[in-house]
């Protein structure tokens, strides 16, 4: 193969729609670009200057596809985005002595419950948890719902794959299969539900301090709607957070990163406030997140390019303090559309919808002729729009009245 370029080689593992944002910034720094799917067709192989046609979960099989190319041509630098694969993206760059959290973060960050263990263990304020092994156990956890509602799901799943609300009217036996089902290994979590304000953060762990430049507002206003799956409609930049709790938080993921074994880099956070106003961490993500957090929202929010930072960080370049500060301080909004399940045989409003003040970006995950599933987990969702405004009152306004343009008739 030889020597290609003179530039750096960057592997980006995975190449989906919420990945490409991450190949055109590597693009734009003209970097040698790497990157790797399952399918051949996937969007961001188009940016690529090299394809490994390999299953981003295939940690082993990824791993000798990269050893196999960086004999030929040096890779100096491996990443993902939007994609739960932290063991792969580990394995490789550890093989290859290149700058990564540790494999044994990597598979912590892939098991809820290994990592709820750590969080326990040193101290992490999180929701109480159990693990569950039969249905006979789930009865004896949940009692009489006395202490409240409950949440199960597989301690290997994302996407709200299996993630399951349990209040009285709940048959448990039902939620125990329906959960185990959507993960791999079958194993499954019970955390005690708390209500309050949930959160999405993005934060950058670098020389001991944690940089989180925007918390997202997670939506769960159709909580009743699909229970007791439980589904995010999305998400409002800024959260609407004390000083006391925005400092209470970057303690709470700078302590969790390290209960992981991670000192340095990305974590993505779900957090939750309870009645106390107290911040608990539900779990961690040793990734840059997806649904355009990082990519869009984060961006046209504060100006702070997480992206790029990662990029520079899995290449061994300097990430500066203040790439990680922000340098704005607007709103955005994410929400998504959810029709009824059945064909979908008209989409109107397109143009209309496109007029949005504001409008960053919108995106639909089906087309008319296709099939709209019923209502389960987040790959179930139609499609989504974001916009921006000066404040949270105006992006609100302006996403509702985006997601009113569009008409989705199905039969």
């Amino acid at each position: 193969m030889g020597e290609l370029t003179l530039a750096k080689t960057l592997f980006i593992v995975g190449a989906g729609h919420e990945q490409v944002p991450a190949y055109e910034r590597a693009k734009k720094r003209g970097l040698f670009i790497v990157g790797s799917d399952v399918n051949e067709n996937a969007p961001g192989l188009r940016f690529a200057d090299h394809s490994l046609i390999v299953s981003t979960r295939d940690a082993d099989g990824t791993l000798s596809k990269a050893l196999a190319f960086h004999q030929e041509h040096r890779i100096d630098g491996v990443m993902t985005i939007a994609n739960d694969v932290p063991y792969t993206v580990a394995k490789v760059a550890n093989r290859l002595e290149l700058p990564s959290i540790q494999l044994d973060a990597a598979q912590c960050a892939m098991d809820k419950l290994a990592m709820k263990e750590r969080f326990q263990n040193n101290h992490v304020d999180c929701p109480w948890f159990s693990e569950v092994t039969s249905v006979q156990g789930l009865r004896k956890l949940v009692g009489d719902f006395q202490q409240g509602s409950y949440v199960i799901k597989p301690v290997d799943g994302c996407g709200a794959r299996g993630v399951l609300l349990l209040e009285p009217e709940v048959d448990l036996n039902w939620a125990f299969e329906e959960s185990r089902r959507w993960g791999k290994s079958g194993r499954l979590i019970l955390e005690k539900f708390i209500p309050g304000v949930q959160l999405s953060t993005e934060s950058f762990i670098l020389e001991g301090r944690c940089y989180t430049p925007a918390i997202a507002e997670r939506n769960y206003a159709r909580l009743d709607q699909f229970r007791p799956n439980i589904i995010e409609d999305g998400g409002t930049i800024p959260a609407k957070l004390s000083q006391t709790q925005l400092e209470t938080i970057d303690d709470l993921i700078m302590r969790g990163a390290a209960a992981m074994g991670v000192d340095t880099g990305i974590v993505k956070g779900d957090l939750v406030i309870d009645c106390h106003g107290h911040p608990l961490v539900i779990e961690l993500a040793l990734r840059l997140s997806g649904g355009w957090l990082a990519t869009h929202q984060i961006v046209a929010a504060t100006g702070v390019d997480l992206v790029d930072a990662v990029i520079s960080n899995a290449l061994g370049e300097p990430v500066l303090p203040e790439q990680l500060i922000p340098n704005q301080h607007d709103s955005t909004a994410i929400r998504y559309w959810f029709p009824p399940e059945g064909r979908i045989v008209n989409i109107r409003g397109e143009d209309e919808l496109k007029r949005t003040p504001g409008l960053i970006k919108y995106g639909f995950f089906r087309k008319q002729g296709d099939c709209q599933s019923r209502i389960r987990m987040h790959p179930d969702r139609f499609g989504y729009v974001i916009v921006g405004g000066e404040d949270r009152q105006e992006a609100t306004q302006r996403v509702n009245r985006a997601l009113s343009c569009l008409s989705i008739q199905v039969v």
